[in-house]
């Protein structure tokens, strides 16, 4: 009964005049026009996402997250699986890892974030993570997530190698090498 009453009301819905404009139940072109509409925005979102969309959207999304540097001579707080550590200064940066205490532990570092530096322990499997501020470590599983779906690059302001040694140590070699030549 509630089938059949259900079914006569449909029926009244679609023979309802509006001012003289009448409205009909939409026919197959209808729905296959509708399909066709769908398809064609999926492929140019698609075509945009592999074209550089992805790293664009990414990069607006990662704006979303604090952007904290750190660099040598700051307090990092440390992570080691996932437990906090310790605070550390960092003494030295350099292209693949991170000194504390006076350049006397060198800890790995293999990826810069807007706010925090990861790197893992290629002898133990241990994963680090440097950051500047403790409460933003309840965000390093979106921000890992975020990286990870957009393919985003790493942030070349936070945990800057510092080469001002190399440089002291190539203007040496440099005058060196002037001085024998003039031998």
């Amino acid at each position: 009964m509630f089938c059949k009453r259900f079914i006569l009301y449909l029926r009244i819905i679609n023979q309802v005049n509006i001012t003289r404009m009448e409205i009909s139940a939409p026919h197959v072109g209808d729905y296959v026009m509708i399909a066709w509409t769908v398809l064609a925005v999926v492929v140019v979102l698609y075509a945009i996402w592999l074209v550089g969309g992805r790293e664009w959207i990414g990069e607006k999304v990662a704006r979303l997250l604090p952007h904290e540097t750190l660099s040598k001579g700051d307090k990092a707080h440390i992570y080691l699986n996932g437990r906090y550590n310790r605070t550390a200064t960092l003494s030295k940066v350099v292209a693949d890892a991170v000194y504390i205490y006076d350049n006397k532990v060198k800890l790995p570092l293999d990826y810069r974030a807007r706010f925090y530096g990861m790197g893992v322990d290629l002898n133990d499997g241990s994963r680090l993570v440097f950051i500047a501020n403790r409460r933003h470590y309840r965000l390093i599983r979106v921000a890992e997530l975020i990286r990870k779906v957009f393919n985003l690059a790493e942030d070349e302001t936070n945990l800057n190698p510092d080469y001002s040694e190399d440089e002291e140590l190539l203007t040496e070699k440099a005058e060196e090498g002037a001085g024998d030549d003039e031998m």
